[in-house]
């Protein structure tokens, strides 16, 4: 039993390095100011002095869906001090404004494009980063995350 467990241990670790290869880390995070989904006008993808999360998304992306909320409740919740959401590769703003009404999302969409996914090397979704208080990036993920993924990387950019 324990043999088993380790095995998949190393299979999700090797998986999840394969995956983020390619993401920076222990670099500043990109500047990144975006259009508001709510058209409020334009928000910053990173928060100054504080250490939080920011969430690529793709409306159509299954495991977003299914992941998103944990951020949002872990920023509800107070455990983790501020998120924001970038949504890529949608058609339209109706499209992204489903999903955010069908997730319940309350935390602020911005509208990425093909300049953002690039300068934040996003190939997959939902990638996710978190940076530090000094605006460094200290972790980075690809894939459905768990609140207790997130807060355990969280904890440890603070």
């Amino acid at each position: 039993m324990f043999f088993d467990a380790v095995v998949i241990a190393l299979v999700f670790y090797a998986v999840h390095s394969w995956q983020t290869r390619n993401l920076p880390i222990d670099e500043p995070a990109p500047r990144t100011l975006l259009a508001l989904l709510d058209g409020s006008g334009i928000g910053p993808a990173v928060t100054a002095g504080d250490a939080g999360v920011v969430y690529f998304f793709a409306p159509w992306c299954f495991y977003c869906r299914t992941s998103i909320g944990n951020l949002d409740e872990l920023v509800k919740n107070g455990d983790i001090a501020w998120g924001t959401v970038i949504a890529l590769d949608y058609s339209d703003l109706a499209e992204v404004q489903e999903f955010i009404d069908e997730t319940g999302v309350t935390l602020p969409v911005l509208m990425g494009n093909p300049q953002t996914a690039s300068a934040w090397s996003v190939r997959a979704f939902p990638t996710y980063y978190v940076i530090d208080s000094d605006g460094q990036i200290s972790s980075r993920s690809v894939g459905y995350s768990t609140k207790l993924g997130m807060r355990f990387r969280h904890w440890r950019a603070r």
